[in-house]
């Protein structure tokens, strides 16, 4: 028990955007004290076979720290499992989120969604939406945490974006300094997410860390992912819908034109 309450303060002051010191009694504290016993079985099994096997000491270092890697992989492993199947709130905001997405109209009804949803119901420093306009990623909204002096375009020969031709969440690092307009200190994002299918990107969406300080998991990626994909498949349907329609407009105003151009009498010559 020591030793987990020390592992929690040093998580929380190793980390510059950790703000809250609470100890944080969630289901994996509890899935670490419940391994704990398959250890403590493993230690009484070791020294009694280190009375009837002539094993050497460095061998026995090799063993235990083989062993020590297993049980952080299995703990991390069923600590994802648990969240996975035992995290309601996160599946209900991920529908929540999905449901406005599909009902939007326009656009920057999308670009609102993909900032607002998931600032408010992940608990989010900042969020921001970037629409594709052109060469560039156009902010049309304020989004949160972002400031006047804040940049409202992003360019995609920025290094710091280089990863957006993949079309998958990455990492903004702390140090990377390649875009200067982003916001600084807790505000500054940790996550973009591109809004793409296999063809073409049609938004970004830039996501800081949770307000409690603590970085986004990997289920809240998985999540994040899908709500974006679902904007993409939104931003593809209106354009297309918008499209048809000017094409019948078009269509419309031809074929009046042409029906005008017959009603008139010829000339005689």
């Amino acid at each position: 028990m020591n030793g987990i309450l020390c592992w929690f303060v040093f998580e929380a002051v190793r980390r510059e955007r950790v703000v809250s010191v609470a100890i944080p009694l969630r289901r994996a504290t509890i899935l670490g004290l419940t391994l704990s016993i398959p250890a403590l079985l493993l230690h009484r099994e070791v020294e009694y076979m280190q009375e009837h096997l002539a094993i050497p000491n460095w061998a026995w270092i090799v063993i235990s720290a083989g062993a020590l890697y297993l049980i952080s992989r299995l703990h991390e492993g069923a600590t994802h499992l648990t969240d996975r199947y035992f995290n309601r709130e996160l599946d209900h905001a991920e529908r929540n989120i999905a449901a406005a997405i599909f009902k939007a109209k326009e656009p920057s009804e999308v670009d609102r969604i993909l900032a607002e949803r998931p600032f408010h119901l992940l608990k989010l420093s900042s969020a921001a939406s970037f629409r594709r306009n052109g060469a560039e990623f156009r902010r049309g909204s304020d989004g949160h945490g972002w400031g006047e002096q804040t940049t409202r375009t992003l360019s995609p020969d920025t290094p710091m974006l280089a990863p957006v031709s993949k079309g998958v969440p990455f990492s903004i690092s702390d140090e990377d300094k390649s875009e200067p307009g982003l916001p600084a200190g807790f505000s500054r994002p940790v996550l973009a997410v591109p809004a793409a299918n296999p063809i073409r990107c049609f938004a970004l969406a830039l996501y800081g860390p949770h307000a409690s300080g603590a970085d986004l998991d990997a289920n809240e990626h998985a999540m994040l992912k899908r709500i974006a994909q679902d904007a993409a498949a939104v931003y593809a349907e209106i354009e297309n819908n918008d499209l048809r329609h000017r094409i019948s407009t078009l269509e419309r105003k031809l074929s009046g034109n042409g029906a005008r151009a017959e009603k008139r009498p010829k000339r005689r010559r």
